[in-house]
């Protein structure tokens, strides 16, 4: 009985762990958020450095996976991702990004 309970201890901390445990696309995202923030806030924010930033974010975030993995998280993350407004500063657009990565 003892080694049964054991078990489902350790299941139940791995299963914790796996949920509480931010998706690649929420990592993505979340990172992208604070290089926004972090860069040059007050900027207006073009699809070209949305693009870069993206781009540098997902291999630091992705490198180290396969290519199956990181193709859905990049699915996922392009799912969500808000249209860029007008002359939006890259600090309010990092905090559309923070609300969105709430759902991935």
């Amino acid at each position: 009985m003892d080694d049964i309970n054991a078990i489902l201890g350790n299941l139940d901390d791995t299963l914790t762990r796996i949920l509480d445990t931010p998706s690649w696309a929420q990592q993505i995202l979340t990172a992208t958020a604070g290089h926004l923030q972090t860069e040059d806030p007050f900027l207006a924010l073009t699809d070209t450095d949305l693009t870069a930033t993206l781009d540098m974010v997902t291999e630091l975030v992705t490198g180290h996976l396969p290519v199956a993995v990181v193709d859905d998280a990049v699915q996922r993350v392009a799912s969500v991702l808000p249209q860029r407004n007008y002359r939006e500063t890259c600090d309010t657009y990092a905090f559309r990004l923070l609300q969105v990565a709430r759902s991935v």
